[in-house]
């Protein structure tokens, strides 16, 4: 007996099947949707949409490459629109292709002025070009488009910030989260600015609220040890660094930040190890060989020090704190003048440098220059009024050049800042 003839599948609905594609798509379903996209593909291999939104799909899938060429295809089937321009540079963007993405936003402005994601990615790429000033430009144009949207009140507070106009930055991400209280990354970049500021409080209260929003957020806590550090509250700070290497473990900063935080304990030997984890990943990250060689320093490894802060000192030339502790490992090794030299170079980078004074009057003490040191101690005081280190020396000048009661009311000093601190 004959088989039966097999009848024909039935046609593809393709705006059925595109709609359904789109649905799954916005719901989060990206694998529905990209299986959807390729069978409208498989039947229609130029099909605009289909392979526009697959690509849109495979960028959210982490697969920028694929993402690129079903992008491109889309744009040779039909005239390019300011959407696939936008979602074009987006792909490039995560390409690090900065200059090709800045280009495919500026296209899509062309095509329509008022276009303020576009406007809102532009900024965004300009900052990561380094290039803020124009930047703020892009976030003011889309604010003026879209004066609540948040995401433009955030990219203008990172180019402020970044410009060193930390007040303004300040207004910019309270104005964002004002319109997206649950935005994470302004209440982690406000917290920089209020950080900067020398509000530490309520740094440490905005960076942990973003915390509490998003627990597992390494970023939140590297800026909560941070923080906690200047607050001097060291033990805390070790256990956010440990908590956010734990989540990231080979990010070279929080590594270096754990090495201040134990340095600050008295623990240089842990310091040091911290600091060699943090070049293991970045040996190029000159802060962290700067204060290996403190922790060096303060194991009495002069000469090994000495070594580690020339390292750092090639790498950065006008590093001013490098030239104040390289001073005091000369001065260790008693070689006054070397180390008086290094102090003068490091105030002529950095005149407001507190701790240089200090260093620099410690040094010119030691060579029974006490006029001096007490003019450098009285500078490091100018700067720094509740330097404690510094009412201390000041105290000890004073006591050489015979001056018992100022002495004494410099130690008094020392001692009350001291115990407030401690306390």
């Amino acid at each position: 007996m004959p088989l039966p003839l097999r009848q024909d599948a039935k046609p593809l609905n393709i705006p059925q099947t595109l709609a359904q594609a789109i649905a799954l798509h916005q719901q989060g379903r990206l694998n529905e949707a990209a299986g959807l996209y390729g069978t409208i593909l498989a039947a229609r291999p130029d099909h605009f949409d289909a392979l526009h939104m697959l690509g849109v799909v495979k960028l959210a899938q982490g697969q920028p490459q694929e993402a690129l060429q079903l992008i491109a295809n889309a744009m040779r089937a039909k005239k390019p629109s300011p959407q696939i321009l936008l979602n074009q540079g987006l792909v490039l963007s995560a390409l690090q292709r900065h200059e090709e993405a800045l280009a495919s936003f500026d296209s899509a402005i062309k095509m329509k002025a008022k276009f303020c994601d576009a406007h809102i990615n532009r900024a965004a790429i300009l900052a990561t070009l380094g290039r803020d000033e124009e930047g703020l430009e892009s976030s003011r144009k889309a604010i003026a488009i879209a004066p609540n949207n948040a995401e433009a009140h955030y990219n203008l507070g990172n180019s402020l910030r970044r410009l060193g106009r930390h007040d303004e930055a300040l207004k910019s991400f309270e104005r964002a989260l004002s319109l997206r209280p649950d935005y994470v990354n302004a209440l982690n970049n406000r917290g920089m600015v209020l950080a900067t500021l020398g509000r530490f409080d309520e740094a440490l209260a905005s960076y942990e609220r973003a915390l509490t929003l998003r627990p597992m957020n390494p970023d939140a806590l590297n800026n909560i040890g941070g923080t906690l550090v200047e607050l001097r509250r060291f033990g805390e700070a070790l256990k956010a660094f440990d908590a956010a290497i734990a989540l990231q473990p080979n990010d070279a900063e929080v590594h270096y930040n754990r090495g201040n935080a134990l340095k600050e304990l008295g623990q240089p030997d842990e310091a040091l190890a911290s600091y060699d984890r943090a070049l293991s990943l970045r040996p190029d990250l000159v802060e962290a060989i700067n204060s290996r060689g403190s922790a060096l320093h303060d194991l009495t490894q002069f000469d090994a020090a000495l070594d580690t802060f020339n390292r750092a000192l090639t790498l950065r030339p006008d590093y001013a704190e490098a030239f104040s502790n390289r001073g005091n490992t000369l001065h260790e090794l008693g070689q006054f003048d070397d180390a008086l030299a290094d102090f003068d170079r490091a105030l002529a980078l950095r005149p407001d440098f507190a701790e240089a004074h200090n260093n620099r009057g410690n040094t010119l003490l030691a060579m029974g220059r006490f006029d001096e040191a007490l003019a450098s101690f009285d500078r490091a005081l100018a700067l720094r009024p509740d330097y404690a280190e510094a009412h201390q020396n000041r105290g000890t000048t004073l006591n050489e050049l015979g001056r018992l009661d100022e002495a004494q009311e410099s130690f008094d000093r020392a001692l009350s800042i001291q115990m407030e601190r401690e306390g």
